[in-house]
């Protein structure tokens, strides 16, 4: 007998292109929207697999393209909310990111007609510093978040968390945390794939990340934006560390993903969670 293959987590944080970099306010609202092509390309190719993914959506993303979000419902997707301005967490008051939470649920809600349980905060910002954003989540009726990155970055990362799914107690109640995928190197840990990620290396060793983490049993969840499909949408100009890899071989995500997606099995997160590929603990806040 042969073991049934590992299904992944296909995972989207869905904003459009000038959502994601750090321009002014008046440059966002002045700045072409380009989110229902980048949608268009996604969905179109998930359709073509007949995979399902988990699709965060940043708050005013939702109240802008209220049929791209209808359509993603639709075609069977798992909805989860990413936050509303796409600020740093840490760099947040509890009582702001309670309130931008709250908002982006209820944009979302409106559209969808269906509460909203799963959340990924923006840049992966649930840090050391930002722990206590578990406790609001639970607060505010979330089941789940996968926000932890557990690598060390410029932005993000809790490097000793471990990738394991943890439920996690706060004085709200229990949280479910699921922490990105990572492959221990020579006593290191890396991003396995997704995002810059999947753009920056080589296909072989994406592939390599994936086959790695079957033989351990272990799903990955992979995450890509929209606008990383759309190597069309402007270049403009900002801070040069976030410039750095939002625009680094763009070109590439299109044949890349493709070739992941012939070569590995995708469903939702919560599928993934749900159906035992995965093993879980229990902590602490």
């Amino acid at each position: 007998m042969t073991a049934a293959p590992v299904r992944h987590a296909f995972t989207v944080d869905v904003e459009d292109w000038y959502q994601a970099i750090p321009i002014a306010p008046g440059a966002k609202a002045a700045a072409e929207k380009r989110l229902p092509h980048a949608m268009d390309v996604l969905l179109e190719l998930l359709d073509r697999r007949g995979v399902r993914g988990t699709f965060y959506w940043l708050g005013p993303a939702a109240e802008e393209h209220p049929e791209v979000l209808r359509r993603t419902v639709r075609a069977g997707h798992e909805i989860g909310c990413h936050g509303w301005s796409h600020d740093l967490v840490y760099e947040m008051t509890p009582e702001r990111f309670r309130d931008e939470t709250r908002r982006a649920c209820d944009a979302i809600s409106k559209v969808t007609g269906a509460p909203v349980a799963a959340y990924r905060a923006a840049y992966f910002s649930v840090t050391r510093r930002s722990l206590w954003a578990l406790d609001v989540l639970a607060e505010l009726g979330f089941s789940n978040d996968s926000s932890i990155f557990p690598v060390v970055n410029w932005r993000y990362g809790i490097p000793d968390y471990g990738q394991e799914p943890r439920d996690v107690a706060t004085p709200s109640g229990i949280i479910r945390e699921y922490p990105l995928s990572v492959r221990q190197v020579m006593g290191r840990a890396i991003p396995v794939s997704g995002g810059a990620y999947l753009r920056i290396y080589p296909y072989a060793l994406t592939r390599a990340n994936f086959r790695a983490a079957e033989r351990d049993g272990r799903p990955v969840i992979f995450y890509i934006h929209p606008w990383e499909l759309d190597p069309g949408h402007p270049r403009i100009r900002f801070h040069w560390k976030p410039r750095l890899t939002h625009y680094a071989r763009i070109g590439t995500t299109v044949p890349k993903l493709e070739r992941l997606l012939g070569d590995f099995s995708f469903t939702t997160l919560k599928e993934v969670m749900d159906g035992g590929e995965a093993r879980y603990r229990s902590a602490a806040l």
